[in-house]
């Protein structure tokens, strides 16, 4: 602070002195001294221009100051962020053990696997003028979602800020695009929107808007607080689908893993809230759910035994589900985040009739959230009487539809996703392999998922 009020009154000083310069040239030429005889012109010419000079410098220099305190800034905010996700992981590694320790390292030589791959997509997220990035829909923390628009959406000129859905873009109906709302996986704890990317940048070439949220993981948040981040979110996108040049007649909400259950807990409970508040959204503007290899009966004994030997211990578990540490309040806590027990209560089937209908697409070989959960799903939405279409790939694991598929230009699940949003088969395009297949089966055998 020192230096830089130094700067500041070196400057004044300087400007002062230039400033006075012309009138002292004029009384020196006349021979007018005070107390130091007559100076020659020439040395005052030097004088001031050495003044001038020292001017120069002092303003660079305190231009380059004030770059540095705003570099400061951004670094505090960099630093800050960096302290709360050491917090969060402190946090987090209390409920960890050494199994924890080899699925990270079985994670890390996956990624290193598939790394060729995985830098092309962010390439293309970091660098696309089609993908916009970090939107702020809630005032939580991670409250933002990245759009990914088709080739020809003019994505500079939208609003993303209008808070209406009357006329904002001028598009006529039949130039709308279908709209995606992606919520990722993650295990409750490690989701993020930027898992989403390889699959919203095929849809996008597909013609599909694509707005893929991030949402409050575990131990920031339980799965109340993810829920209503994924219900905040997908009221954003419906309020602005006229903005975004989106038709309301296509709004599909895809979910995968973790992401599949808060779309699915968030949409049924919903239907519910919507009867007490119509001006809130409703599930009747969503015309489709997805679920990829989702989980959507967490208060099943068998499903929370499989999650404790996959090493989502119990009571991380009953801490995520709000159902306390030792799950002593796991009877009453997890049927509230549940789809299938929620489909049993009187308040939801009075008002399933406007629940969308749903597609559920899992892998046979999944062996972090079992197939049966999908089946077990559908069951109950046919009993409550909402329109379910499943799809099961066999030989197929929990990240081979999203991940590995995709990476070798295989995409059944964006062809049958595709499919469903059009409601017609649409012509496969053809993916080109981002990487060779040999380094995809390796990183299949080291996923720790």
């Amino acid at each position: 602070m020192r230096r830089a009020t130094t700067f500041a009154v070196d400057a004044s000083a300087v400007a002062r002195a230039t400033a006075r310069g012309p009138r002292a040239n004029e009384r020196r030429e006349r021979g007018v001294g005070r107390g130091r005889g007559r100076f020659r012109a020439n040395e005052i010419d030097g004088i001031a221009r050495a003044l001038m000079q020292r001017e120069r410098v002092v303003v660079v220099v305190t231009a380059v100051v004030g770059v540095l305190a705003l570099s400061t800034r951004h670094r505090c905010a960099v630093l800050r962020r960096i302290a709360l996700l050491g917090k969060l992981t402190a946090r987090l590694a209390r409920y960890g053990t050494s199994r924890w320790v080899v699925k990270l390292c079985g994670l890390v030589a996956y990624s290193i696997i598939l790394a060729p791959a995985f830098l092309r997509v962010a390439w293309y997220y970091a660098t696309s003028k089609n993908v916009k990035r970090g939107i702020a829909y809630g005032a939580n923390a991670r409250n933002t979602l990245d759009l990914y628009f088709p080739e020809d959406c003019a994505a500079s000129s939208l609003d993303f800020n209008a808070s209406t859905t009357k006329g904002t873009s001028g598009k006529q109906d039949d130039e709308r695009r279908p709209v995606v709302i992606f919520i990722t996986g993650g295990m409750w704890i490690i989701g993020y929107k930027a898992w989403g990317a390889l699959l919203a940048q095929r849809l996008a070439r597909r013609g599909i808007i694509v707005a893929s949220l991030d949402y409050r993981n575990f131990p920031q948040g339980t799965v109340g607080d993810m829920i209503a981040d994924v219900s905040n979110g997908i009221s954003w996108v419906l309020e602005r689908l006229d903005a975004l040049g989106g038709d309301k007649r296509k709004v599909v909400v895809v979910g995968q893993s973790a992401g599949a259950h808060l779309a699915a807990t968030a949409i049924i409970r919903q239907s519910e809230w919507v009867a007490r508040s119509p001006n809130i959204w409703s599930p009747g503007s969503i015309s489709k759910f997805i679920g990829i290899s989702g989980v959507y009966a967490p208060d099943d004994a068998a499903l929370i035994e499989h999650f404790h030997r996959q090493g989502l211990y119990k009571n991380v578990f009953w801490s995520i589900m709000e159902a306390g540490f030792t799950g002593s309040r796991a009877a009453e806590a997890l049927p509230r985040s549940s789809p299938v027990s929620m489909l049993r209560e009187r308040e939801v089937r009075d008002s399933v009739h406007i629940l969308p209908p749903v597609m559920l697409c899992h892998g046979e070989a999944d062996a972090s959230a079992p197939p049966e959960q999908s089946r077990a799903f559908a069951t109950a939405l046919r009993a409550a009487g909402v329109k379910v279409d499943e799809k099961y790939y066999a030989g197929k694991t929990h990240t081979d539809p999203f991940v590995t598929d995709p990476i070798l230009g295989r995409d059944i699940l964006l062809d049958d996703i595709a499919n469903s949003i059009f409601g017609k088969r649409v012509a496969p395009f053809d993916e080109k392999p981002l990487m060779p297949r040999v380094f995809v089966a390796l990183a299949r055998k080291v996923v720790p998922f």
